[in-house]
């Protein structure tokens, strides 16, 4: 199979499907490009988990709305934040890598490793990699949108991409430590190690 690229622009497709301001919780935008160079197909929304996205073993650069994400899942992912990347007023996810066996639900004890970036600076701020150790809780548990939601529908050795708007992430006060603005919009890579 060719080389495949996954591209979203997360401002035109809101507009068009209209869905960004009608709902609170999580939506996934997937558009999906195969076998072909350029241009884009056309935007499609559905639940966490939503088809299109790569196959557990793929591991060809993936592009969502200016993220542009690689690297296998269950490693440090290399990807990059781009000038285009816009800020959003809900919570979205992308599946780059959909995982296998049962979908998380809020009240599922999950193990994740994960990586957290600034929509703005693109530097990053949070890094389970970096701490050698992956996070393990339950959605229901956790007040952070990024891992209480963002989260919900992914299968075990999935990779997915979320971008948190800065009012469900820090809000107007981010910790001192983060060196984040205040409503910064966030982008998290995040893997699913495990459901246990």
């Amino acid at each position: 199979m060719g080389s495949e690229v996954v591209r979203v622009n997360v401002g035109r497709g809101r507009r068009q499907l209209g869905v960004a301001r009608a709902l609170a919780t999580a939506i996934v935008i997937v558009a999906a490009i195969s076998g072909c160079s350029g241009g884009t197909s056309p935007v499609s929304a559905s639940g966490p988990g939503g088809e299109g996205s790569h196959s557990a073993q793929s591991t060809t650069p993936a592009r969502f709305d200016g993220v542009t994400v690689s690297g296998p899942v269950g490693s440090p992912p290399l990807f990059t934040i781009g000038d285009d990347t816009q800020a959003t007023v809900s919570l979205l996810t992308y599946d780059v890598v959909t995982g296998v066996g049962p979908a998380v639900t809020k009240a599922s004890k999950v193990s994740v490793h994960y990586v957290g970036r600034s929509a703005t600076s693109k530097r990053q701020f949070d890094s389970s990699w970096d701490r050698g150790k992956p996070f393990d809780y339950v959605p229901s548990d956790v007040t952070f949108a990024a891992f209480s939601e963002g989260v919900l529908g992914m299968r075990a050795g999935g990779r997915r991409l979320v971008v948190v708007p800065g009012k469900l992430a820090f809000g107007a006060t981010p910790p001192t430590s983060s060196d984040l603005g205040p409503d910064e919009t966030l982008v998290f890579v995040i893997d699913l190690m495990s459901v246990l």
